[in-house]
Formats: structure tokens, C-alpha cells, sequence
């Protein structure tokens, strides 16, 4: 039978490789994204205007990019939130099992 240092340090070195991993993954994405944003702002079109934007136009721009933004962060945030179900159940799942040890 293992020790509660054993169990332990191995709980911990699982703990490390998986945010080892977790790390790899956002560094491949975040590398991945700065050459997307790279290469769109690369084929903006020029900037200048031939006569300046009306306020009103401006504003109702503005709001219109702001609702679409907040819906691609919105479905961002529920896939994120979805895609981390099944580690809060494993993680559940542990500590129920630990603590069944623990009561024995």
C-alpha cells in the first residue's frame, strides 16, 4: 500500500503533466494566432476615406462590431466552459474517491 507521500507526489507529477500540457497547447495557439492576425492585418485595406464618416454612422458601427464581438466571445466562453466539463468530473471524481479512502 502506497504512502500519503507517494500518492502524493504522484497526484502532483500527473497535476505537472498535464499543465505542462495545457501549456504546450496555448503556446502552439497563441503562436498560431499571432501569424492569423498577422497575415489579416497584412490585407487591410488603405484607411483612407474619400470623405469622413458621418457620427451617427460611426457610432452605429461601432455598436453593430460591438454586438458581433460580444457574440464570438460569448460562444468562445461556452466552448471553453464545455470543453473543461469532463476535468472538473475526473477532478470530482477524484476527491470522492479520495475521500472514501480517507473515511476507511
Amino acid at each position: 500500500m502506497a504512502t500519503a507521500q507517494q500518492v502524493t507526489s504522484e497526484v502532483q507529477d500527473k497535476v505537472l503533466d498535464t499543465v505542462r500540457i495545457g501549456q504546450k497547447g496555448m503556446v502552439e495557439f497563441v503562436r498560431s494566432w499571432a501569424q492569423t492576425v498577422e497575415s489579416t492585418f497584412a490585407k487591410l485595406p488603405d484607411l483612407t476615406f474619400t470623405e469622413p464618416f458621418k457620427p451617427s454612422e460611426a457610432f452605429e458601427s461601432a455598436f453593430r462590431f460591438s454586438e458581433k464581438l460580444l457574440t464570438v466571445q460569448r460562444d468562445f466562453a461556452t466552448q471553453l466552459f464545455e470543453a473543461a466539463i469532463p476535468a472538473t468530473k475526473a477532478a470530482a471524481s477524484a476527491a470522492g474517491a479520495t475521500a472514501k479512502v480517507g473515511a476507511r
